[in-house]
């Protein structure tokens, strides 16, 4: 097993969006920072090694992936609302793909439960991460943290 590397994070990245958001996506450089109003979710995970993924992205693409997972209207208040549990929920499929794409799936391993900030990472001590624009003009960013081989 390699160390992940940026391009696999944006393999992953790119076909969970695709497939169970309906983003269309494109490769974009990792931002040094985030302007406006981001949610930043992250989740923690185990296996032969643990670390953390952590998912950012704006306000506006996380109602945007609301609405495109409950099959309404971006403009429904509902999608507004339910944009953070979105990002968490993105987060979690994340995780497992991730973790199964990186260890193999005969390797046991447990998730955490994910956890939405109203602001972008405050550390940004990634092993390794990767970016994509959607097709709502947005950027998403995936980190991850992953603790030192033993």
């Amino acid at each position: 097993m390699s160390d992940p590397t940026p391009e696999m994070l944006t393999e992953v990245l790119s076909s969970v969006l695709e497939e169970a958001a309906f983003f269309m996506i494109e490769p974009e450089p990792v931002p040094e920072s985030f302007d406006g109003d981001v949610f930043s979710a992250s989740i923690d995970f185990e296996a032969m090694r643990g670390g953390q993924l952590r998912l950012t992205a704006s306000r506006n693409l996380a109602r945007n992936l609301a609405a495109n997972m409950l099959g309404i209207d971006p403009g429904d208040p509902e999608a507004d609302e339910q944009g953070r549990n979105a990002l968490g929920e993105i987060l979690n499929v994340l995780g497992g793909a991730f973790v199964t794409r990186h260890f193999g799936t005969k390797t046991p391993f447990q998730l955490g439960l994910p956890t939405v900030a109203d602001e972008p990472p405050a550390n940004r001590r990634a092993t390794c991460a990767a970016a994509v624009r959607v097709d709502t003009g947005d950027v998403v960013v995936l980190e991850l943290d992953l603790e030192p081989g033993r």
